[in-house]
């Protein structure tokens, strides 16, 4: 571990509200003695909800800010608030389900010696309105009960977004339809664009665990989008064709499949295969992962082996391998135990560098946690 962390936090919730505010203060021991400390002084978090017993749709305000001085005198401050209006599902005669949203957002920020902000106080005013439409459709026969929902978001916002080009996020199917589903925090996705997407599954009337489960979705965008993370692939008129497949109707083996097309389908640009085998209280996952084209450029094997001597007494291991640059970047093992109010564990960690000339770090760790007070880990060993 190259950072050490020291914080306090408060932390308030009531029915009406929930608050969280702290400082927190890090420090990376491989930069320079001047640059290694970074300090939030303060940061907040607020979200409400309110008028919750209307027959519209909910409400809901959220305001979070921080303070953050780094690399000694770089400093950035900056509030963000949402509301978000979000309306109830309408079912129409013919079985379409609709709703319409609306999201709006502030943001006040500033900075001193930073990349991400003028040295002025800025203020910003972003939105964007969603119209959301889907058909589920259901069909049950002897053994299996079967669900297609195809599904369709429209999203307009005339407001300028800050530019993220250059930043990395991947698109998947589980957060293609998310209103953030880039994880910006300060702006919001500009344009106009249509997200389209179909859901299939087959699933045992008898047993919702073993199921056959597909998903596919893409984003029409009515002209390109600079600002936006490249490697999303968002940021074109035509995005790519995103995919996930899930089989579980074996019971010691389960299969994913997630992969993502070009959108002159010549290029496949991810693919991660992940199955993972069980056996009574043994169970071992491999996942491969492979990037290309605008995505990326990776090509990983993972695998983690579990093996439960009984319900409090469990064992792991955990490696990964880059066989971009054919390099084992770490191997984890793990040993806990656990009862109701307490969870110890033993950990050995081996990590290796991509500088074949540097040593390999091994760590001997010690963890204590007592549910709910605290957790004590302690280094024994490098």
């Amino acid at each position: 571990m190259n950072t050490l962390i020291s914080d306090i936090e408060l932390n308030l919730e009531h029915k009406k509200f929930a608050f969280d505010a702290g400082f927190t203060a890090y420090e990376d021991l491989s930069k320079s003695n001047s640059d290694r400390y970074q300090f939030v002084l303060p940061y907040y978090n607020f979200s409400k909800s309110f008028l919750d017993d209307n027959n519209f749709g909910s409400f809901n305000f959220l305001s979070q800010g921080d303070n953050i001085l780094k690399d000694t005198n770089s400093l950035r401050s900056r509030m963000i608030n949402n509301l978000n209006i979000q309306s109830y599902d309408f079912t129409s005669k013919n079985g379409f389900k609709n709703n319409f949203n609306y999201y709006f957002k502030n943001t006040i920020t500033t900075g001193k010696n930073s990349t991400e902000y003028d040295s002025s106080p800025q203020m910003k005013f972003m939105n964007i309105f969603e119209m959301q439409s889907s058909l589920p459709l259901t069909k049950i026969d002897n053994n299996y009960i079967n669900f297609l929902n195809p599904k369709l978001s429209l999203r307009v916002n005339p407001s300028e977004m800050k530019n993220y080009s250059n930043d990395n996020r991947r698109i998947n199917n589980d957060n293609i339809f998310n209103l953030n589903r880039l994880s910006l925090i300060d702006t919001l996705e500009s344009g106009q664009n249509l997200t389209l997407g179909i859901d299939y599954k087959k699933e045992k009337l008898n047993n919702i665990n073993k199921y056959f489960e597909l998903n596919l979705a893409t984003v029409l965008r009515a002209k390109p989008n600079s600002k936006i993370p490249s490697n999303s692939t968002l940021d074109q008129k035509n995005s790519n064709y995103f995919g996930k497949f899930t089989n579980s109707f074996n019971d010691n083996i389960k299969i994913n499949y997630e992969f993502s097309v070009d959108n002159n389908l010549n290029q496949i640009q991810y693919n991660s295969i992940g199955t993972t085998l069980s056996k009574n209280n043994f169970i071992t996952t491999f996942n491969y992962i492979e990037e290309n084209g605008a995505i990326g450029n990776s090509n990983i094997l993972e695998n983690t082996t579990t093996f439960n001597f009984d319900e409090q007494n469990f064992i792991s291991f955990r490696t990964r391998k880059n066989r971009e640059i054919d390099l084992t970047e770490y191997y984890d093992l793990i040993y806990e135990y656990k009862n109701d109010c307490l969870v110890a564990g033993i950990k050995y960690n081996k990590t290796y560098y991509n500088d074949r000339d540097l040593e390999p770090t091994e760590d001997f760790m010690l963890s204590i946690t007592l549910i709910p007070l605290t957790s004590i880990e302690q280094k024994v060993a490098n």
